[in-house]
């Protein structure tokens, strides 16, 4: 089964990430909600009493941005709730228009299941989530451990309001500039390959443990490498494309 209306911007394993677009997305979804014998989904279950399934509904039919991290064909992993707060502006100077200041979204909250935490899930969510919206993000932690992961993890900087043309009831927000938000995704690529392309390294270091045992690498093998391979060009560093195209054109078939 699939999701009707979730729009899919990246596969990493059998996890798609990617933007949910109606309600009755949320209701062909798999929410695992944690109770006293089950791990589970549950700070806004213990915290408000607040159903997850109209959490996110709520969220959607609000107009906000709603990114999921989904496993499989339905098993929510992950979700990111984002609120845009202030629009682009742009200018125009003989006849050329160009963005002076990007969109603000506000980053409502992001949850990932607790049986699937501290693999890169939530980050790797959050950096496809920015990368699409092309945007400025600011959020408001919630306690100590949320602060340094916006801040350690995710690399947000505190907000000067009067910066961004918010109102001072921002001024304790931490805000993540556009465009090191857009750039988020491919730094994580080059930091984290196998967290962001786990079929493109996993089938190089198949390949070059077969070639460095003397195995026959077939023309369907290199073939089926290279489809991976250009799939994935956006997101690699000059070093690691300059390494998978060189072992490549090893192979003349």
């Amino acid at each position: 089964m699939s999701i009707e209306g979730l729009n899919i911007f990246h596969m990493a394993g059998d996890i798609s990430y990617g933007e949910l677009e109606t309600g009755m997305s949320v209701d062909q979804l798999n929410i695992d909600i944690g109770q006293s014998n089950n791990v589970g989904f549950n700070y806004f279950h213990n915290k408000f009493g607040m159903p997850y399934d109209f959490l996110l509904k709520s969220s959607i039919s609000s107009g906000h941005s709603l990114f999921v991290a989904v496993k499989g064909s339905d098993q929510l992993l992950g979700f990111a709730r984002f609120e845009k707060i202030s629009d682009e502006i742009e200018k125009t100077y003989k006849g050329k228009t160009n963005i002076v200041n990007y969109s603000i979204h506000l980053l409502r909250s992001i949850e990932v299941h607790p049986a699937h935490r501290h693999v890169g899930i939530g980050r790797l969510l959050f950096a496809i989530s920015v990368n699409q919206l092309k945007t400025n993000v600011i959020t408001m932690p919630d306690n100590q451990g949320a602060g340094r992961f916006f801040k350690d993890k995710l690399k947000f900087k505190c907000l000067n309001p009067n910066n961004n043309g918010l109102s001072s009831r921002y001024k304790d927000y931490l805000i993540l500039p556009y465009p090191r938000a857009k750039n988020m995704l491919k730094t994580m690529a080059v930091n984290y390959p196998r967290m962001v392309l786990p079929e493109l390294i996993g089938s190089y270091e198949s390949l070059k443990f077969r070639d460095n045992m003397g195995k026959s690498i077939s023309k369907d093998d290199i073939r089926k490498f290279q489809v991976l391979f250009q799939n994935s060009k956006e997101l690699l560093d000059n070093k690691l494309m300059n390494e998978l195209d060189s072992f490549i054109e090893r192979f003349n078939f």
